[in-house]
């Protein structure tokens, strides 16, 4: 039995291999020419807390070095956030929330207006509710947060394999 397990371990590894498979977080989405593409990106402001952190975020990943000069492309983003009841106990008070943040993006060529590139996340992040006021505020505060940096990864991400193909 384990004979025919490695037989179908080598076979599904050669196909993988044949086929042009990469990893995703593999060297070519973090070599230099993809870096400096990234770093050509001029991402628009947002609106709120949530999108603070999200442009923030992804300055820090695409632009390291400072706002580009002469960027080649504008990040355009939308976002809309859902908190929805999640616990709810018998006398209908709810005890923990998931705090949805949606995110629709698009980059755009700045000398011809061109929509080169079009993606979207979405991440989902909890929080319980306490007695206290202040905790929950700042629990969901927290939550607001983690959503829009895991968000700012992902767009990162997906623009970074966009970029490792060109």
């Amino acid at each position: 039995m384990s004979l025919f397990r490695t037989g179908l371990f080598v076979l599904l590894t050669a196909l993988l291999v044949g086929c042009g498979f990469q990893p995703l977080y593999g060297s070519r989405t973090q070599d230099a020419s993809v870096q400096q593409k990234l770093a050509g990106i001029d991402i628009v402001p947002l609106q709120g807390r949530a999108g603070q952190y999200l442009r923030n975020e992804l300055l820090d990943l695409t632009t390291p070095k400072g706002y580009p000069q002469k960027p080649v492309y504008r990040l355009d983003i939308g976002m809309s956030e859902v908190k929805s009841g999640l616990a709810i106990q018998e006398d209908d008070t709810t005890t923990r929330y998931n705090l949805t943040l949606d995110t629709n993006f698009r980059l755009v060529r700045i000398a011809n207006g061109e929509r080169v590139y079009s993606g979207s996340t979405q991440t989902v992040a909890a929080y319980n509710i306490v007695a206290s006021e202040f905790a929950n505020l700042a629990a969901e505060n927290n939550a607001r947060k983690r959503a829009s940096l895991v968000a700012a990864e992902q767009i990162h991400q997906q623009l970074s394999v966009y970029f490792s193909g060109r």
